[in-house]
């Protein structure tokens, strides 16, 4: 609309989508799988993927600020007493999460979107 130069000047309908099955679907796997898939788009619509880099020794610390949603990948760099770090991270919360994340020792932070998750 904006690219068309118009502008919203009220709301005719609100809706939301539900995803709705039978008691006794007569394709169970399909069902589960579409399911999956809708769970995914929307885990990736609420959070980035966090990647920093910090000295082994800060790692309890920050994984209390990035938890992940079971728990961060932590991968050796070739500084041995430094690791990367990868976490999923609630899009809302983000800004305040670099700003601990740095202050916290950290560095080469990168926030990156999530196209899919499951």
């Amino acid at each position: 609309m904006r690219a068309a130069g118009l502008i919203a000047i009220d709301t005719l309908v609100d809706s939301k989508a539900v995803l709705i099955k039978s008691k006794q679907p007569s394709n169970q796997q399909l069902v589960d799988k579409i399911a999956s898939r809708l769970r995914g788009l929307i885990a990736a619509q609420q959070f980035v993927l966090c990647q920093y880099n910090v000295p082994r020794s800060l790692l309890s610390t920050v994984g209390k600020i990035t938890p992940g949603k079971r728990a961060p990948t932590v991968t050796q760099l070739d500084e041995s007493d430094w690791v990367a770090v990868s976490s999923m991270v609630e899009k809302k919360k983000i800004a305040t999460v670099m700003d601990e994340l740095a202050s916290s020792g950290a560095t080469d932070i990168l926030v990156l979107d999530i196209a899919n998750s499951r």
